[in-house]
């Protein structure tokens, strides 16, 4: 034993990794301590109310009914200052757009895609029941927003 002693005494690499290992261990203890044990400071009961006074919920419907699809409502909460673009990506609906000079453009929503179902075919939106005049990437939602999506086959106006 006192060999294996003596050893590391000797070894310079020993005694460095032995160090380490002993500041690893109490880097560890202390970081594991005071956290738990802190039960939340008055400023992070803060931070999480502004956390939750900083979102808003959204209905978003997904009516793919005219495509042959079905329609879903999902509700979400979102940023505030989330835009209709960003609450149709919170639903978990697998969207394929891409940025174009009006914002960010839906061609497909769950593999439902504008040219499916003839040339005039394709998603539009509306936000309580209004038609947008801006694209979905620049107008922002609003606590009780209600945002439909709708696949048609023909546009009209």
């Amino acid at each position: 034993m006192s060999q294996k002693n003596s050893t590391v005494e000797k070894n310079p690499i020993a005694r460095l990794g032995a160090v380490f290992a002993a500041l690893a261990l109490a880097v560890g203890l202390a970081a594991c301590g005071t956290a738990p044990a802190t039960g939340g400071s008055a400023s992070s009961g803060t931070d999480a109310a502004q956390e939750q006074q900083a979102t808003v919920s959204v209905s978003v419907t997904i009516d793919a009914t005219a495509g042959e699809g079905e329609s879903s409502t999902t509700e979400v909460d979102v940023p505030e200052g989330s835009t209709v673009y960003d609450a149709l990506v919170a639903t978990g609906a697998d969207v394929n757009a891409s940025d174009s000079d009006y914002g960010m453009y839906v061609q497909g929503i769950d593999g439902l895609a504008g040219g499916d179902f003839g040339d005039m075919s394709g998603w539009m939106f509306e936000v309580n029941g209004e038609m947008a005049e801006v694209g979905c990437s620049q107008l922002e939602v609003a606590d009780g927003d209600v945002v439909t999506w709708t696949y048609v086959t023909e546009f009209t106006e």
